[in-house]
């Protein structure tokens, strides 16, 4: 590689977050930078302008409380405006972000809290039919008795101290900051106001490109997800790269529903727009006829998320016009009559780990690489193919792992032997995915060397799924397998083996089961077996598993 696109790598990642949102909100301050529709649809405007003044607003009065640079803050939250200003507070005060999927239950919540050391806690109250005071009062018992904000001492959950709730309904909680009151106190002034905006206008001079911006958790093919650490520069550098690559740019309108707690959320869609100084326009929540309807309102450019079908049919059935969008996923003929101006797909390859898209295509590849690869490697990236057996790379068009070195996560929370793994002593990330790279450097995707699955978008590991399904005390063993899905891809099948002497049906497993994984995770299929297929050394037969799943099961 030359030195010239490891040179540009290098610049964009010398950037912070904020460096990168002022710039954008200095050359077009009146521009809406998000259009933002609730879970009931209602739309609220902010101007790249009231961005910024409200992320500062409210970076002074997390630094009041006692947010500091490297700090971990989680954000357990639906896609609102209050994500985005809470994030964008943070990356000025050099604290880093964790964000909670709000797919996930109370255990797997307290997990990702305990795991990332995280001192402060930024939630909404509710979404739908979720409690997120009562769920959290049911990981740390100590919350549901604390009557004074800042001071919370949990056993279950030592480092935490903060819980600062984003309150849409009249009830408060005693224990608890106010979003709303630590926003304007950073901003009306009031005691220690003063005070506290100087300390995070010091603390915004100290932060570096170089200053973690999020640990994300991502399943891993082993147990419980790991904290990929990903820098403020990085997001910034991958942001810029992409854009470019695609073709996009500020005067974009980018519709997104994927959520934020995602790499497809908060770096496609969000930092796409925000380093750009384009509009963001998305949903609290994945909502087909809601999209349809922002989409023709705002006269979308781009769309960007997972099940675009179900888009395009629910536009087709309101009557609505998306002729605007020119960047699109078009799934089928149905949906080429609703976009017809549609002119690109962009196809990405990439992970959490390499900041989402390591490669990705671009409008001035040649047609039949844009439809059938995942694209050349972004300025400052390299890839290689590896042979998982010898390690030595494999020639051109053979399948094997895919090496990523350049745009890479600093490694995991809190897990050094899984860096290790993950990363070797020259640079090169360890994908586990399986990908061919043909001679002009196009990479495809080919398949998975991990035990992942990917239901809707979302990365689940079977070894965790496996390891609570044998935590009931009447199962004996567990194989869980990838089976194809029409609307998600594919979903988890799970094959048990019960107890001797045990009894338990499927209704009451999946019961079970349902306080213990998040939705996408539970099984659609559960079948019990006298026992699991295994290889001569005792260990479970996963290739012939999947074999009698892919029998069993007909799309």
């Amino acid at each position: 590689m030359s030195e010239e696109p490891r040179a540009v790598l290098a610049g964009l990642r010398a950037r912070t977050i904020w460096q990168a949102v002022v710039a954008s909100g200095r050359r077009v301050p009146d521009r809406a930078a998000l259009v933002a529709a609730d879970d009931g649809g209602s739309v609220q405007r902010l101007t790249y302008a009231t961005l910024v003044e409200r992320a500062r607003a409210l970076s002074a009065g997390l630094a009041s409380i006692g947010v500091r640079r490297g700090d971990r803050v989680v954000l357990w939250m639906t896609n609102t405006p209050e994500w985005v200003v809470s994030h964008l507070a943070c990356m000025r005060l050099g604290a880093a972000t964790v964000p909670v999927n709000t797919f996930l239950k109370p255990a797997e919540v307290s997990y990702v809290i305990a795991q990332s050391g995280a001192r402060h806690l930024i939630m909404v109250d509710g979404f739908r039919t979720l409690r997120m005071p009562t769920m959290l009062a049911e990981i740390c018992p100590e919350f549901a008795t604390e009557d004074l904000p800042g001071h919370l001492i949990s056993a279950r959950i030592p480092d935490l101290r903060n819980v600062v709730v984003f309150n849409r309904a009249d009830d408060r909680h005693d224990g608890a900051f106010d979003l709303a009151v630590l926003e304007a106190r950073g901003r009306d002034g009031g005691p220690g106001a003063a005070a506290a905006r100087a300390l995070a206008d010091r603390m915004e001079r100290q932060v570096l490109g170089g200053d973690l911006a999020m640990v994300k958790y991502t399943s891993g093919s082993t147990g419980f997800p790991k904290g990929a650490m990903l820098e403020q520069g990085g997001i910034v550098a991958n942001a810029t790269l992409h854009s470019r690559r695609v073709g996009i740019d500020g005067r974009d309108v980018f519709v997104s529903m994927m959520p934020f707690f995602h790499g497809g959320g908060s770096i496609w869609g969000l930092m796409t727009m925000l380093v750009n100084g384009g509009t963001l326009v998305f949903t609290e929540a994945f909502n087909a006829r809601l999209g349809a309807e922002l989409i023709e309102s705002e006269r979308a450019t781009v769309m960007f998320g997972v099940l675009p079908a179900e888009v395009a049919r629910a536009a087709i059935e309101d009557g609505r016009d998306l002729s605007s969008l020119r960047i699109a996923a078009v799934p089928n003929e149905e949906a080429r009559r609703v976009m017809p101006n549609v002119t690109f797909t962009f196809v990405p390859f990439g992970l959490t780990e390499t900041y989402g898209p390591a490669s990705v295509t671009g409008p001035d590849d040649p047609p039949g690489k844009q439809r059938t690869t995942g694209g050349r490697p972004l300025p400052g990236n390299e890839v290689r193919v590896v042979d998982p057996a010898t390690g030595l790379d494999v020639p051109p068009g053979a399948v094997g792992e895919a090496w990523v070195r350049g745009n890479v996560m600093r490694g995991y929370w809190n897990k050094p032997e899984e860096t290790a793994r993950a990363l070797d002593a020259d640079g090169w990330l360890r994908s586990e995915d399986l990908v061919v790279m043909d001679a002009d450097g196009y990479v495809t995707y080919a398949g998975r060397l991990k035990l992942m699955l990917k239901v809707g978008g979302e990365n689940v590991s079977v070894e965790e799924v496996e390891k609570v399904v044998v935590s009931h005390e009447a199962v004996d063993y567990c194989g869980a397998v990838g089976v194809p899905d029409r609307r998600k891809g594919e979903v988890v099948r799970a094959y048990v083996v019960v107890r001797p002497g045990g009894h338990l049906d499927a209704d009451d497993l999946r019961s079970w089961l349902e306080t213990r994984l998040a939705r996408f995770k539970m099984p659609r299929d559960i079948v019990f077996l006298d026992e699991l297929p295994r290889l001569a050394n005792g260990k479970l037969d996963r290739v012939g598993l999947a074999g009698r799943a892919r029998d069993e099961v007909a799309v």
